[in-house]
């Protein structure tokens, strides 16, 4: 008994000798702590200049709260399997992240790894935001966000002296997709076995499933397809329906014509070395171009149509989110409220060649006199395209499973019907059918 009376006593003054310890520890690492660097993650690994605003404006609203915040690291994650890689910093605590790139849909909804965002800010930004792109941002009829960029829907983009070469008037581009391939037989080239050298029109063909189904999506929806149902949660009548087949199918003419290659390259790049006659890109892809091609003489449409004229939108609707899990969230509220002007979206946007978010900056001689100006104001007088009915928690699965259906089409793997029925099955079962 006097052992176990001893034991306990030894145990209550070690006890009591930790607490001040402890205690004198948390005073000391509140007083350490300081004014903190907020931490943006990012997977857009080629915008380094649009990247490199929130570190510079970062360093200016450091000097309005100096007692709070150093100002702002940005992290780049490679693309590549970047999702993983967030949820398991996330999960983890591996990276300090505070606001990060990503889609509400995802971080919100698949996860909940998204703060809601502030009344008064949201308010401010549904009243700002350009109309098309208000919705991205939200899930659920809440603000997790706000768009990072405009534009982020399919356009055609054309090659003039090859349009010209060929007796094409550049100013008179295809309006549907059987125009677009007759005009891409005129415009395609081959050495002499036979072998694609200029894409008449260049597909992308490559790559993770979730983009091959964004980038060929904008085909299927013209032809009056669609990808699955969110009313019903159906992929099946939906995927697989006669038109969806009809859009898949066009995809495979171009590649049985050999007006296109799968070994051109992807579509960007190959447009980019004189490789490609017409593409359907992003509004992106222009300041890139500007960039990286000058020599390059393009000029830009709306996507054609063929039963239907498609509106804006695609299956990346990136929005600015902020880390539920970060002890600086409201300080990363604060600094996107700061940063959320009309005149800071009009530089950070025009800084990498992209379309700003905010209405008021189309007034702007940047924005009138972007080659995809009148492109851009054709579409989006559209309204929204259906790709905004895709964006639930499942999306970015769907579109893996229906990208590889396409890809197995484009390598001669299967047929339109066949391929779209497989599909149609598995993408019922993680709609849970």
């Amino acid at each position: 008994m006097r052992s176990q009376l001893k034991k306990f006593s030894l145990f209550l003054f070690v006890a009591l000798l930790a607490v001040p310890i402890f205690a004198s520890g948390k005073a000391e690492s509140a007083e350490e702590k300081g004014p903190v660097k907020l931490i943006y993650m990012t997977e857009w690994e080629q915008m380094t200049e649009f990247n490199n605003y929130f570190a510079e404006k970062g360093e200016e609203f450091a000097k309005l709260y100096p007692d709070e915040c150093s100002g702002v690291e940005v992290i780049t994650i490679p693309y590549s399997g970047y999702e993983a890689k967030f949820l398991s910093s996330f999960n983890a605590g591996t990276i300090p992240c505070d606001f990060y790139k990503g889609m509400a849909h995802v971080w919100a909804g698949q996860y909940d790894y998204a703060d809601p965002m502030p009344e008064e800010f949201a308010e401010y930004l549904d009243q700002e935001l350009v109309s098309y792109l208000k919705p991205i941002g939200m899930y659920n009829g809440v603000r997790y966000g706000y768009p990072v960029e405009a534009g982020n829907f399919q356009q055609l983009y054309i090659n003039v002296d090859m349009f010209e070469e060929a007796g094409l008037d550049p100013n008179d581009p295809p309006e549907t997709f059987d125009e677009l391939l007759e005009y891409a037989k005129k415009l395609t080239k081959y050495d002499e076995n036979g072998n694609v050298t200029v894409a008449g029109f260049a597909l992308r063909y490559s790559g993770e499933g979730q983009g091959v189904a964004d980038k060929n999506l904008t085909i299927l929806h013209a032809f009056g397809g669609r990808m699955f149902d969110p009313e019903t949660r159906k992929a099946s009548g939906v995927v697989n329906s006669p038109e969806s087949v009809a859009g898949l199918t066009w995809i495979k003419k171009c590649l049985d014509e050999k007006v296109t290659s799968l070994e051109i390259g992807v579509p960007e790049t190959a447009f980019s070395q004189g490789r490609a006659a017409m593409m359907l890109r992003e509004s992106w892809v222009s300041g890139w171009l500007d960039e990286s091609a000058p020599d390059i003489n393009y000029m830009i449409y709306p996507a054609p149509a063929q039963k239907e004229a498609i509106g804006g939108g695609n299956l990346f609707p990136w929005c600015n989110l902020v880390y539920n899990g970060s002890p600086n969230k409201e300080l990363a509220w604060r600094f996107l409220e700061f940063l959320m002007t009309p005149e800071n979206d009009l530089e950070q946007n025009e800084r990498q060649g992209l379309l700003p978010v905010m209405e008021a900056s189309y007034d702007s001689e940047y924005v009138e006199n972007r080659k995809d100006f009148d492109s851009v104001q054709e579409v989006v007088s559209r309204g929204p395209g259906p790709a905004y009915d895709y964006y639930i928690p499942e999306m970015n699965e769907l579109a893996s499973v229906f990208g590889t259906a396409v890809q197995n089409v484009m390598y001669g793997y299967d047929e339109p019907q066949s391929a779209l029925d497989k599909a149609a099955v598995e993408m019922d079962k993680i709609l849970g059918n």
